[in-house]
């Protein structure tokens, strides 16, 4: 009797196994979603942009700590990175000063460093000694650690010397250049007064 049950529903058997076979190989050959990172656009784009611009400020003394313009300005959220085409840096500290431009440069902030990039002249003036000139292709400025760095190929020039070297540190209200490697320099000796010009003739 069973037996002859089982032979009643024997033709559709393979068709109960085609199905089944078909839904396993459904479950298992769906793709696998994988959530891809996204971008937020709002965080590329410039939430305010200058033109002509300055920005200055004083420490706690009032005293003019830094300024800065650029032809322009563009600010992104989110890296809080500052954006400046053809950048002019000037620092104040007492005795000394350091005007600096490039033809680019981005500003931070917390801790503040400036960088710039590209065609960068530094003219360092300090009250005891002769303005030196100082080239280089990146310089940073780091502003609340006080300090002036880079790591490129640099030439000094003062009134009666001259230097090449690869890397440059410096304390911003020292001025002390130190000179990281491969120093190369050229000096020459002061002009001496004739003994005319030494008795006025």
């Amino acid at each position: 009797m069973r037996l002859g049950k089982f032979l009643h529903y024997w033709p559709i058997v393979p068709l109960l196994i085609v199905v089944l076979v078909a839904r396993e190989w459904a479950e298992t050959s769906q793709p696998e979603i994988v959530k891809e990172d996204t971008i937020d656009m709002r965080e590329t784009r410039a939430d305010y942009y200058l033109e002509e611009f300055t920005t200055r400020r004083f420490n706690a003394n009032g005293s003019l700590e830094y300024r800065i313009t650029g032809r322009t300005l563009a600010h992104y959220p989110g890296e809080n990175v500052s954006e400046i085409t053809e950048p002019k840096v000037s620092l104040y500290r007492p005795g000394i000063e350091w005007h600096m431009e490039s033809d680019r440069g981005d500003f931070t902030e917390d801790p503040e460093v400036f960088t710039l990039h590209g065609n960068v002249v530094v003219r360092r003036s300090a009250d005891s000694e002769s303005e030196v000139l100082i080239q280089t292709s990146d310089l940073q400025v780091l502003n609340d650690a006080n300090e002036v760095q880079t790591d490129q190929r640099i030439d000094i020039v003062a009134e009666t010397w001259h230097l090449s070297a690869e890397g440059l540190q410096s304390a911003i209200d020292e001025g002390k250049l130190v000179l990281q490697s491969n120093v190369v320099g050229h000096f020459e000796s002061p002009s001496q007064p004739t003994l005319d010009q030494s008795l006025g003739n």
